[in-house]
């Protein structure tokens, strides 16, 4: 019969004094492994969470011709209109921007809005929606730069 080490391991080990110390390395390598994908989750998770709530969004930028303020009417019949999302006409009164959802809503939509008010309305530009938040945060960094 051929010497099994296994057999007597416990006894070896009791005779020579050696305890079992520490993790194994399977433990040690699932630990770094958990800690590297959560720190990766953490960086990348809030910017596809928010890319995905707001891929399907558009700015569209009106002007108005007069230079008056827009009617408080004509800003809550656009918002209750199906698919926009947002108005906006802080920084510049004359101005007013339109967030929608491109799914829902068209631009002639919007317009024909405008239209039914007899306003003269001039679209200035429409742009995505992160797009047009990227270039304002640019803009207010410029701005607080002397």
């Amino acid at each position: 019969m051929a010497y099994d080490p296994e057999k007597y391991r416990g006894k070896r080990e009791k005779v020579l004094g050696i305890k079992k110390r520490g993790l194994g390395f399977g433990t040690i390598a699932m630990v770094v492994s958990l800690v590297i994908l959560m720190g990766l989750s953490i960086a990348t998770v809030p910017q596809a969470v928010s890319y995905m709530t707001t891929r399907h969004l558009e700015d569209a930028i009106f002007k108005l011709e007069s230079a008056s303020a827009w009617p408080a009417s004509l800003i809550a019949e656009i918002n209750t209109l199906d698919g926009v999302k947002s108005t906006d006409n802080g920084r510049h009164p004359p101005r007013l921007v339109v967030t929608y959802d491109r799914r829902r809503i068209k631009i002639a939509h919007i317009t024909a809005v405008f239209d039914r008010q007899g306003l003269t309305v001039t679209l200035l530009n429409q742009v995505n929606h992160r797009q047009h938040q990227n270039t304002l945060n640019q803009e207010e960094k410029d701005l607080e730069t002397p």
